[in-house]
């Protein structure tokens, strides 16, 4: 992949510390990461929602599977 291409990507990204705030409210550890409770910063919502840090290198398959049955939109 192209340097200046991750560069801009990087600077683009949405970063979770900017829409959330989950500091010291770590609910437990699940099988890939630790699970934080959240709420939004920007108050659009008063709703909480569960944020899962991952951990390793790489991601497997039954952990993408996990993601993708815990996603709603």
């Amino acid at each position: 992949m192209d340097y200046d291409f991750k560069t801009k990507l990087a600077a683009e990204r949405e970063r979770v510390e900017d829409l959330f705030e989950y500091e010291g409210c770590k609910v437990g550890r699940g099988t890939y990461g630790h699970v934080y409770k959240a709420k939004r910063k920007d108050g659009k919502d008063e709703k909480e929602y569960a944020l899962k840090q991952i951990e390793g290198t790489g991601i497997s398959m039954s952990a993408c599977r996990e993601i993708a049955v815990s996603y709603s939109p």
